[in-house]
């Protein structure tokens, strides 16, 4: 393999790692902090996250054939730049631990009631590290499969939900306090979707087959993934309304359930549901060959990094299960600590390589 891939499946990939954090977490969480304004606080939010993703392109941009831990280590030396390294692979690690629940808790959920969680994560940790092994172009194609399947699943559901859509439900907006409603599930859609495209900070631009329009590409994609939300959202507001919709866990599952083809005891919500778990795969796998890349960059010993990354998966599972409690206590912990506590981080750690990037080349 060349371990080369093309813009479009980067921006495949930038799609499903976007709406990755939806299901089950921003989607309940967003209806709950912005009520009757969530479809305003997600456009607004989609409009501030262009933010993050034009830094990460000028980053991208800057040293094009090295990826980020090679570039820190340029840019700020070699003392600041592993100090950063390791604050970049902790954040790699605190995206594969709520990914890895995440799919855990969905699969034990909604498919296999009776497996443990630790089965279905050490399956997922095994289908991970063997993806992150074999190198991006592996990555980059099951990326491309899963968007072009979740793609299809999407066009049948929304085809078949239209039918239920009600406008009375989308209303009243503007109620109390919408302001502070919008502004606060704008942050947090930006945090949990546009900001995640720091994670591709590890492919580096020499290692994308056709460069040119690359940034327009992503962009492009951008778009396709915000509407691609909204446009979620919008069937869920409208078919079951904002008081329905923020009783469950799973509100777009729950959606799932009006469509039929001559029997209900097809059970359809669980085949169209299963592109969420391309999405949160997507994650999972990112996290893992950002891990990978990170360790390789610090420590030279193929067969001893190999050991390290499978004890980091290993140990982020096991994390994943004790930290987040329960499934009504993870929605709690998510809702209250993903800003301040890992969005705010990530982001912070991205302006300051952007602001190194911008000062290098007043300096050049």
């Amino acid at each position: 393999m060349n371990n080369k891939v093309s813009k479009i499946q980067i921006g495949m990939f930038l799609v499903l790692i976007m709406c990755s954090l939806y299901l089950g977490l921003s989607d309940i969480i967003l209806l709950r902090k912005s009520s009757n304004e969530v479809l305003i606080s997600m456009i607004v939010g989609s409009l501030i996250g262009i933010i993050p993703v034009l830094m990460y392109l000028k980053i991208n941009s800057h040293l094009k054939t090295l990826n980020i831990y090679e570039k820190n280590k340029v840019m700020f030396g070699k003392v600041i730049g592993n100090i950063i390294n390791v604050l970049m692979i902790t954040i790699y690690i605190t995206m594969l631990i709520i990914s890895l629940r995440a799919i855990a808790v969905f699969v034990t959920s909604k498919y296999l009631q009776n497996t443990p969680f630790y089965l279905i994560t050490t399956l997922i940790v095994i289908t991970c590290l063997i993806i992150s092994f074999k190198g991006l172009e592996t990555l980059s194609r099951v990326s491309q499969i899963c968007f072009i399947l979740s793609l299809i699943f999407m066009i049948i559901i929304e085809t078949f939900l239209f039918q239920y859509i009600e406008v009375d439900n989308i209303l009243p907006i503007f109620t109390n306090n919408y302001l502070t409603n919008i502004l606060n599930g704008a942050i947090y859609h930006a945090a949990s979707t546009s900001l995640l495209t720091m994670l591709l900070l590890t492919i580096s631009k020499s290692q994308i087959k056709d460069p040119k329009k690359y940034n327009k590409t992503i962009i492009i994609f951008y778009v396709i993934a915000s509407l691609t939300l909204l446009i979620v959202m919008f069937f869920v507001i409208s078919c079951l309304g904002y008081d329905m919709a923020k009783l469950f866990r799973y509100p777009e599952y729950v959606l799932l359930k009006k469509i039929g083809i001559s029997s209900s005891e097809l059970h359809l919500e669980n085949l169209l549901a299963f592109r969420w778990i391309f999405y949160m795969l997507a994650l999972a796998n990112i996290s893992a060959y950002g891990i990978t890349c990170g360790v390789k960059s610090m420590l030279k010993n193929e067969k001893l990094n190999k050991i390290i990354i499978i004890i980091i998966c290993l140990v982020s599972m096991f994390i994943g299960k004790m930290a987040f409690g329960d499934i009504p206590h993870s929605i709690i912990i998510i809702k209250k600590y993903f800003v301040p506590f890992i969005a705010l981080p990530m982001f912070v750690l991205l302006t300051i390589m952007f602001l190194r990037v911008i000062t290098r080349k007043k300096e050049s």
